[in-house]
């Protein structure tokens, strides 16, 4: 019983963090399935993947009622990503399901880049540090391609880690795309919805998913990214930035410490 509750607030949490930072929610999911709740990596992977279906098809529904959603560039993404996470799962299953050691040790450096990625971003809000001038966007004919291999990148991370790869495609479509934040976050959490949910299909034919708590993490994301949704016009990201800059080093070391003390 308590272990269903854990799972109902985390997949709360999850989607509220993803529809405030265009994220599908199992950054927050994963280590709790395993560190939490017991769960063995692989099935921790799965399950995340899995709740995520929920959390993506909520923020997403959300974010395009509000109008926060390019559609073509979605689209595209998503193309990219269904091969992308055919790739990544393959992988997983062939080569990571039965190497824990060196599945821990890529999810350890996956959150220690996240870390500081979002450290560094939390740092220049904090400063209000201004760039001199963005970088020259993408030549209008070459958009198409990139945004096809930016999800081919983040599909294949959600085959092998369970995540969307939402950390980024958000600061890639504000940055070359010239998206407006919101627009960047609803377009994200769409972008990743069919190979989220293709990639979720997949490991739970591999009996890599835990049923029963990936559904009440799911039915915890769609309040909490609904929540997230109403919220994200009214609130400053940067304190959630900085608390999960902490949280993801920390969790950054977990793994680590896991890998070697595994291996």
């Amino acid at each position: 019983m308590l272990m269903h509750i854990i799972a109902l607030i985390s997949g709360c949490l999850a989607g509220l963090v993803g529809a405030l930072l265009g994220v599908s929610g199992g950054i927050i999911m994963l280590p709790v399935n395993q560190f939490i709740l017991g769960f063995s990596p692989t099935i921790a992977v799965g399950t995340s993947l899995f709740a995520a279906i929920f959390t993506t098809i909520s923020g997403a529904f959300g974010h395009f009622r509000d109008g926060n959603v390019r559609v073509k560039s979605a689209l595209l993404i998503g193309c990219g990503g269904l091969v992308g996470v055919l790739l990544g799962s393959y992988v997983f299953k062939a080569y990571l399901s039965d190497n824990i050691a060196i599945l821990q040790m890529l999810l350890g450096l996956l959150f220690l880049s996240m870390a500081v990625r979002m450290s560094w971003d939390t740092y220049r809000e904090w400063r209000k540090v201004e760039t001199k001038s963005p970088p020259p966007q993408a030549p209008y004919k070459y958009r198409s391609l990139l945004l096809i291999l930016l999800g081919l990148l983040t599909g294949t991370m959600a085959g092998v880690f369970g995540i969307g790869g939402g950390f980024i495609l958000v600061p890639v479509l504000i940055w070359y795309f010239a998206a407006e934040p919101y627009e960047a976050v609803g377009t994200t959490l769409l972008a990743m919805l069919p190979y989220i949910a293709t990639g979720a299909l997949i490991k739970t034919g591999q009996n890599f998913v835990n049923l029963p708590c990936g559904l009440l993490l799911g039915l915890g994301a769609i309040a909490g990214a609904q929540l997230g949704v109403v919220i994200s016009h009214k609130i400053n990201p940067l304190v959630f930035k900085l608390v999960f800059s902490l949280l993801f080093l920390y969790l950054a070391g977990q793994y680590l410490f896991s890998a070697i003390t595994i291996g």
